[in-house]
C-alpha cells in the first residue's frame, strides 16, 4: 500500500493555470476540514463534560458529529489527492516504468473523476430532493438534510475536478517527455 509520494518522488505540481487555482480551493478545502476536525474535537469534550461531570447529556452531538465526520471527510479528500497523499494500492504502479507508468496514473485518475463525478451527480439528486421536499433530520437537530447534504456535493465536485486535472497534467508532463 502507497500512502504518498515516497521520498524521491515529490507530488507533482500542478502546471496550468486552472490547475493551481484549482489546488487553492481544494488546500482551502482541506485547511477547512482541518478547522472542523479540532471543532468536532471540542464538540465532543464539551459532551463527554456536560453527560459525565454535569450530568446534563446534550442530546444533539451525536447526530451534528455524524455530519460534521462527512464533511471533514469530503472536504479533505481532494487536498489529499492534491498532494498525492491518498491511499492507493501499488502492487502494478510500483514496478511499471515509463509510459506504463504515466498510463496507469492517467487511467488512475480518471477513475477517481468517474467515482466523484457519480457522487456529485448523486448529491445533486438528493440536495435537490431535500430542498424540494423539505427533508429534516430524524434526530434532536432537525437539521434541513439539504445543508449536510452539500458537503457531499462540494467535495466530490472538488475531488472530481482536481482528478480531472491531475490526468490532464499527466498528459501533458507525459507529451512533454516524449
Amino acid at each position: 500500500m502507497n500512502t504518498g509520494p515516497s521520498s524521491d518522488e515529490e507530488a507533482p505540481v500542478a502546471s496550468s493555470f486552472l490547475g493551481k487555482a484549482m489546488g487553492m480551493v481544494a488546500l482551502a478545502a482541506g485547511i477547512l476540514s482541518a478547522f472542523l476536525v479540532i471543532f468536532t474535537l471540542a464538540l465532543t469534550g464539551y459532551s463527554v463534560f456536560q453527560r459525565y461531570v454535569l450530568g446534563t447529556p446534550l442530546t444533539w452531538t451525536d447526530e451534528l458529529s455524524g455530519f460534521l465526520v462527512v464533511a471533514i471527510v469530503m472536504l479533505g479528500a481532494a487536498d489529499i489527492l492534491r498532494r498525492g497523499e491518498h491511499i492507493s494500492v501499488d502492487l502494478l504502479s510500483s514496478k511499471a516504468k515509463g509510459g506504463l507508468a504515466l498510463g496507469l496514473k492517467f487511467w488512475g485518475f480518471l477513475a477517481t473523476a468517474f467515482v466523484a463525478g457519480v457522487m456529485c451527480l448523486s448529491a445533486v439528486e438528493a440536495v435537490q430532493f431535500s430542498i424540494d421536499f423539505e427533508v429534516f433530520s430524524d434526530g434532536y437537530l432537525e437539521a434541513p438534510l439539504w445543508i449536510p447534504q452539500s458537503t457531499l456535493l462540494v467535495g466530490s465536485g472538488l475531488l472530481c475536478l482536481i482528478a480531472l486535472v491531475k490526468a490532464f497534467d499527466v498528459l501533458r508532463g507525459g507529451r512533454k517527455k516524449q
